[in-house]
């Protein structure tokens, strides 16, 4: 018995984030797992910043690269950041990473997950299409049975047109770390107050 029980333990392999890429039945399924790309620039950079600002609450951030969909069932709750247009900003990769990424993520049932949203774009170069990648996410996730929270006014935001706008609202939070920096720590601030109680009510 003890010899199958060794054969169960999951390999420890750590990742780009220092992370031990564990199996879901290691997980407790309380936890916010925190998923971006790209790498290495204001993508991850927020992404940082976001699972500095939770000090209550367990956090593992995850490069998409670096991992596989089924990582998503290992969490009941979800911030998933992402870069809507503006590849320039990118790390020199032609590739989108999450376009890579959808198809398997399709396969996958997030049913009774919660999951927020975050997209930078650039409301100078792109003011009719910011962050229209949100929607593409949001339409996936929902699709999929998971319940997309952190929804966000689009006040104080310039811009001219966005598909990631419902009712009113973007469908999540949006950035512009290219033109707005010093707008950023505010908006995190106030966006993870608001989403943080609906990430785990």
């Amino acid at each position: 018995m003890q010899d199958n029980q060794k054969e169960e333990k999951p390999q420890l392999t750590a990742d780009l984030e220092g992370n031990y890429l564990l199996d879901k039945k290691s997980r407790d399924l309380k936890g916010i797992g925190l998923f971006y790309a790209p790498s290495g620039g204001n993508v991850h950079k927020v992404a940082k910043r976001i699972k500095q600002r939770i000090k209550d609450q367990a956090v593992d951030m995850f490069y998409i690269q670096e991992i596989r969909p089924e990582k998503f069932l290992d969490y009941q709750n979800l911030i998933l950041v992402s870069s809507t247009l503006g590849k320039d900003a990118w790390n020199n990769d032609e590739t989108d990473e999450w376009a890579a990424f959808l198809p398997g993520l399709q396969k996958i049932n997030l049913e009774g997950r919660r999951v927020a949203l975050v997209g930078l774009g650039d409301h100078i170069k792109y003011p009719n299409n910011f962050v229209d990648g949100m929607q593409d996410l949001a339409d996936l996730v929902r699709k999929n049975g998971a319940l997309l929270v952190g929804k966000t006014l689009p006040d104080h935001y310039t811009f001219t047109m966005s598909r990631a706008v419902e009712k009113g609202q973007f469908v999540g939070l949006p950035l512009d770390e290219d033109n707005e920096p010093e707008k950023t720590d505010a908006r995190l601030d106030r966006w993870l107050k608001q989403v943080l109680p609906e990430l785990t009510a």
